[in-house]
């Protein structure tokens, strides 16, 4: 009987370790794990040494999971969130690794890394991420108040910008946008995003003593290169106070606050979508002649997807998608040519 036991435990055991499959190791293939609120992932890093192969390595574990965190789909796994060095500083969220193989091939050293990687990335490590992930620069401008006594207010603006900063976002002087007629034409000093705003407050009467009022929000953000919308939010939201004043100013603030939340969270899936599936990007090339039109043109198409493009007058403008920012796309293609000006998603050149 035991000998029959012994055997019966020895046949499971084989079938066992026959019928078990080892993980995938192609980079960012999921497999399942047996650790609940944990995901294994496995991704070959490269670098000059073994130490940079593996830093490598992690950023790219990092930058997937991190990516599900906003969208919770694979597709947005491959985009640049940081700069590889700010997000090799994140450790919270890697809870173990296994060195699967490694080795040298014409002085590149390669190295493939299993990570434990925490399915809940806490919100401290999340937000210093947000914060230092490149992005554009958004300036608000509140072109129709509805109470003319609340024209200069800076309640709207300062708690719309307040929203905004909370998700790391870089704010274009307010001050500069007032004082130019063509909002748009900020784009060659930099601003890349420029939310309109329109906001009606009114009184709604008194309750239990005192003043109440409404406040309602809808705020715009355009590309200011293109002009084009990104997207439109509206929020409303009452106040009160012992006076009609402050219970307007109580309303305006909740109202702005929350389109701020709203809106900088639009902006960023938006953003972060295009860094995985490509930046939309203006490239203006100032007096040239149409030969050279058509040189660019070809060196454009031939390496991005160009969506529109026009000659007139010797100047032409392209329309592209691009997973390379501004600055790499002058070094890489236009450095023999004058820089006149340049933002996140706009270059002027000469």
């Amino acid at each position: 009987m035991k000998k029959l036991i012994f055997f019966i435990l020895i046949l499971i055991l084989f079938i066992l370790v026959s019928c078990s499959s080892q993980p995938k190791s192609e980079p960012y293939e999921y497999f399942s794990s047996q650790n609940t609120g944990y995901k294994e992932i496995i991704v070959e890093g490269m670098g000059t040494n073994l130490e940079d192969a593996e830093r490598n390595a992690r950023v790219q574990a990092l930058q997937n999971i991190v990516g599900m965190k906003i969208y919770n789909e694979t597709k947005t796994k491959n985009f640049k969130l940081v700069d590889k060095t700010i997000l090799s500083k994140t450790y919270g969220f890697i809870k173990g690794s296994e060195i699967i193989d490694k080795y040298e091939k014409n002085g590149i050293y390669f190295i493939k890394v299993k990570y434990k990687v925490s399915e809940n990335i806490g919100d401290d490590d999340f937000f210093y991420i947000l914060h230092q992930m490149k992005k554009p620069k958004v300036g608000v401008y509140l072109n129709n108040i509805s109470n003319p006594d609340f024209k200069d207010d800076k309640t709207f603006e300062v708690s719309i910008e307040s929203s905004l900063n909370k998700y790391g976002f870089n704010l274009f002087d307010s001050n500069r946008i007032k004082e130019v007629s063509n909002k748009f034409k900020l784009a060659g000093e930099g601003l890349d995003i420029l939310v309109l705003g329109d906001i009606y407050v009114e009184y709604s009467g008194e309750y239990y003593g005192l003043k109440t009022a409404r406040s309602k929000i809808t705020l715009k953000a355009y590309w200011t290169s293109t002009g084009k919308l990104i997207t439109s939010i509206s929020s409303e939201s009452g106040g009160s106070d012992v006076t009609i004043d402050n219970a307007m100013r109580t309303a305006i603030k909740k109202s702005s606050e929350m389109a701020g939340d709203k809106l900088g969270k639009e902006i960023l899936k938006k953003w972060m979508d295009y860094l995985a599936n490509g930046i939309p990007i203006q490239i203006i090339v100032l007096n040239i002649s149409n030969e050279e039109y058509k040189n660019i043109y070809t060196k454009l198409k031939n390496n991005f997807n160009v969506f529109s493009y026009e000659y007139t007058n010797e100047n032409a403008i392209f329309e592209i998608e691009s997973d390379k920012f501004t600055d790499e796309i002058y070094n890489i293609y236009f450095s023999d040519r004058k820089l006149i000006s340049q933002s996140i998603v706009n270059l002027v050149i000469k």
